[in-house]
Order: structure tokens, then sequence, then C-alpha cells
């Protein structure tokens, strides 16, 4: 692969590309949030939180099942924690959406938890929902994301990646740009000793990715730009609206908690309005001049739940027909489980183009779904077949393959061969 074509490269994340460190998905997170709730020995949540856990839980249940038979038994939906978040912040919002007379008939049930929260939760300065939502972040957050016992274990999946760079980007010309959704901390760990990737901090505080702000020596000695467009568990924005890192390595001292603001600071489910805000709109407006300038969007462990990255994403397919993307996910739909669905292309096993329209059709279904984005109507909907392919593989093989030259030869084939490619 040449300097070129790497520098046409957008590597995108999602939480299927931490699952080899042992992260939880989103729907196994939802699950051990379930088990939280029904175990009496788990001190987390008090007795009142738990029940309204369950209730929300059951609310998920019956969406699910709606949709289900909404859809003529077609689609088998399965709650995630996403949705979760957005439920769980809509019924904390709902008087600031609608005005009482509408909302006054929300479930008795959820009255009587409020009101006994506030009863006997008196040490709690903040409402049920909040403080649900925070300790699900600061709590459950810690350990499913692995950051309670991290370590070299837990990342070295990731030498692959590392050997790769070595091997493959030793130019300082060649930046891979590098897009997640996740808020892990296993990069950081992996690279450590390293100086090679870059995640917009210089001396523990965020000064972004314009080339201007930052050291000359510290962007040239790294080859990753690492762009964490939902926050991090070690971020925190304090009350004057500096936005640092919790723990300063180099001083090796953590924060003083009575400047802090937010922490951490990160986005807990799908949320746009939160990118009016530094550093996620910053982050944001990264990803879609990213998405301009590069000409293959490979995509590692996303399952495309987030509306508003699918919509940055598809519009550049839309409107440039001489871009792809390519998905690496080893299951993205359980319709496309069977083998004869795939054909080898290019040495790798890929979705046959008479089955990309099931994938389509995924991608609709999410777009057209009120419970992920406020104005589905506006999102984007339809892709063509030719503007994607599907391989099945996990993050441990597509980080082999990157390293042994087979993705790289995929692409090499794609970018001279494109307008010959079957589907």
């Amino acid at each position: 692969m040449t300097d070129n074509l790497y520098n046409d490269i957008l590597i995108f994340t999602g939480a299927g590309f931490s699952r080899p460190a042992g992260c939880k998905l989103s729907g196994e997170m939802l699950k051990d949030l379930e088990n939280k709730s029904n175990d009496g020995s788990s001190n987390i949540f008090s007795n009142i939180e738990k029940k309204t856990i369950k209730f929300i839980l059951s609310c998920l249940d019956y969406q699910a099942r709606w949709r289900f038979l909404e859809s003529n038994g077609k689609y088998l939906y399965i709650p995630n924690i996403e949705e979760f978040a957005v439920l769980l912040r809509r019924i904390k919002n709902r008087d600031n959406y609608l005005p009482y007379p509408v909302t006054g008939n929300w479930s008795d049930k959820l009255m009587i938890l409020e009101q006994d929260f506030n009863k006997e939760e008196k040490k709690y300065e903040s409402d049920l929902y909040t403080s649900i939502e925070s300790k699900i972040i600061n709590n459950c957050y810690q350990e499913w994301l692995c950051n309670i016992n991290i370590s070299n274990d837990n990342t070295s999946y990731l030498n692959q990646l590392k050997e790769f760079i070595q091997k493959k980007l030793t130019s300082t010309k060649i930046k891979l740009d590098v897009f997640t959704l996740n808020n892990d901390l296993l990069m950081e760990v992996a690279f450590k000793e390293e100086n090679t990737h870059y995640i917009g901090f210089v001396s523990n505080k965020w000064v972004g990715f314009d080339k201007s702000d930052i050291d000359e020596n510290t962007y040239s000695a790294s080859r990753i730009n690492y762009y964490k467009l939902h926050g991090s568990l070690d971020w925190i924005r304090l009350t004057d609206g500096t936005i640092k890192k919790k723990f300063n390595e180099k001083n090796n001292e953590t924060i003083d908690n009575e400047n802090v603001d937010i922490d951490p600071l990160l986005i807990f489910g799908h949320g746009s309005k939160i990118y009016t805000v530094d550093p996620f709109f910053s982050l944001l407006e990264m990803f879609k001049a990213k998405l301009k300038e590069k000409k293959y969007y490979l995509v590692i462990g996303y399952s495309f739940f987030d509306p508003h990255i699918n919509n940055l994403i598809f519009n550049e397919l839309m409107n440039n027909h001489d871009k792809i993307l390519i998905i690496f996910n080893p299951k993205l739909n359980d319709e496309l489980n069977e083998e004869n669905n795939f054909e080898v292309k290019y040495n790798l096993k890929i979705l046959k183009g008479e089955k990309k329209q099931l994938i389509i059709e995924e991608f609709e279904n999410i777009q057209k779904n009120p419970l992920y984005s406020d104005l589905p109507e506006f999102n984007l909907k339809t892709i063509s077949p030719e503007s994607f392919e599907y391989i099945p593989i996990g993050t441990e093989e597509f980080l082999y393959l990157l390293k042994e030259g087979n993705i790289n030869a995929f692409i090499d084939e794609l970018k001279y061969d494109k307008e010959k490619r079957i589907f």
C-alpha cells in the first residue's frame, strides 16, 4: 500500500473493537445492568433505584416486542444500553419536552418511585434518574470497559496494531486517522510507552487537532490521530471550562475535585445536543472534514445504532461515488449467518451483492427509529449497494490481516478496479 493510499483511509471503531479486551458490548451492558438490579447483594444501586431500573427494562422489552410486531415479525429487536440511556433521559426531562396536561398521564408506578426516592434517599442531592445515570457512568462503566483491572493482558490484541505502525507507518508524512465512539482507555494503556498516538491533549490539557496549537515535535512523533468522539473515562471539565485528563502521569497527581464540573466527560447513550460544546463539537467537525477528505472508510465493530454518525457517513457515500464503506463485523445481521451468503474475493470472504439488500434494510430500519433520534424523518435512509462491502470478521482478525497486508491488497483492488467490481 502506498503512502497516498494510507492517507486515503479513515478507520472508525465501535464497541466491538474493544471486545477482545473483555469490554462488554451494549447489549451485554444492559444484561449486566439487569443482573445488578436483581442482585440483592449488589450495593451500587438503592432498592428504589433497582425497582426503577426494572421498570424501565420492562418498558424496553415491551417496545422491542411492539417493534417486532410492527415489522410483521421480520426484525427481532434486542434492547441495548444506549436505548436504556435514551429512555432514562426522556423520562427525566419529560416536563421539559411537553407541558403538564400531556405528561400528566405518565405511569403511576414512576410517580410513586420518584416520591419514595425523594422521601427515603435524602442523602442524594440529585433526582432519581440522574442518580441512576451517574452510578452507571461512575461505577458500572468502570467495570464494563475494563477500567478496574485494565492491564497489558487486556490490550495484548493491539500488539498487532503496534507491529503495523512500526512496519508500515514509518514516514512522518503518514498519519492514520482513527475515530471511535468508545470511552475506554485501551489504546492509552497499549501505547503508554510509545509516543505513537495523539488524542488532542498537550501537557494534560485539551487543545484539539489544529496544528497551530500543537507542538511540532509532539505532532510529528505520533503516527495515529485518535479521535474519541464521545469522550473518555479519564477526561474531565473544570468549572472554568478547561478540559483536562483526570490524571497527570508526568506529575503523578490527580485534579482537585473542587475544581471539577463534569467527571468523567463523556456521552452516555445517543445525543446530538452535547455536540454543540467542545470537545465534542470540534471532534465532530473534524470527523466531517476527514470524511470529505478520505476515500475509504474502514468500520470495525460498529453496529450503526447512532443515526447522527450514520448521517455523516451516508451523506458522503451518496454524494461521492468514488468513496466506499468497508464494514468489518462478525455479526451485523442475523440473516447473514449462512455460509453461502458470502464469496471469496480479493482473498477475503465478502458478502454477495444480492445479499446487500439485507444490510441496507437494516440501516433504513435504524434510521427511521424514533428511539434513536428526535427527528428520524430527516435521517438519510438509503445508500446504494455499490457504496459498501461487508466482511464478517472481528477485531483481532482485522488487525492481523491489516498487519499482514491482506487489507492493503483488498483496498488496492478497490482503488484500481472499482468500476469492475461485481455486486
